[in-house]
């Protein structure tokens, strides 16, 4: 099932919380499913990501649809995260 990376889930301001309270230093996103972000979605991506940098923690989006890749490069993200 495809999926859409929304912003204003809780469930993903949950999980990307939990995620930083981990001890961990590697963390790979896995975007196999997500065929769409949405504005919200991409500004939570880049709080978690710039939140993870401050904590010396890695963020690498893996599997990620050719079409999402395309747009994250538009939008100049792509080396942002790690694609």
């Amino acid at each position: 099932m495809d999926q859409i990376l929304d912003g204003n889930a809780p469930e993903l301001r949950e999980i990307l919380a939990e995620i930083l309270e981990k001890n961990v230093q590697e963390i790979y996103l896995d975007l196999e499913k997500v065929v769409i972000v949405s504005s919200l979605g991409i500004s939570r991506l880049l709080s978690f990501k710039n939140k993870a940098d401050e904590k010396k923690m890695t963020v690498k989006i893996v599997n990620i649809q050719e079409k999402l890749k395309e747009t994250l490069k538009k939008l100049m993200l792509d080396q942002f995260f790690g694609l």
